[in-house]
């Protein structure tokens, strides 16, 4: 894909654009059976996934975030419930995308916080001496 020159113009007008264009993604892949993804959202968009992140993330357009976060949350619906993740094969795709920040951010294991806490007993022999 070329570099777009930066012209100050955004890649859509409105936020009904956007989500207009990421429907026709959805609809285009549920037609052809194909398995939503990122790369192709955002190749579909003719944006870079840097783009389609910031999109999401509200650095850049921070009106499309919404309409960013459910494009994502419909991939990471479609990876937690979809059959086709199931298939040999396929399961460690499901479970590495669903690793994913923007799909889930799901971890193996549970890092649990350990507070240590110590209690100190003197001898009977001590005093405020001790400690000067």
């Amino acid at each position: 894909m070329a570099k777009k020159k930066n012209t100050g113009q955004r890649d859509y007008a409105t936020v009904e654009i956007l989500k207009s264009k990421c429907d026709e993604y959805f609809r285009m892949c549920d037609e052809g059976g194909v398995l939503y993804g990122e790369a192709g959202l955002a190749l579909y968009l003719n944006v870079t996934i840097t783009t389609l992140r910031r999109w999401y993330d509200g650095t850049r357009c921070p009106d499309f975030k919404d309409t960013a976060q459910m494009a994502y949350l419909r991939i990471q619906n479609q990876i937690e419930t979809d059959p086709r993740y199931q298939e040999k094969g396929m399961v460690t795709r499901g479970i590495f995308l669903n690793k994913q920040p923007r799909f889930g951010g799901y971890q193996d294991k549970v890092e649990a916080k350990q507070d240590i806490s110590v209690n100190v007993n003197f001898g009977k022999g001590m005093d405020d001496s001790d400690f000067k």
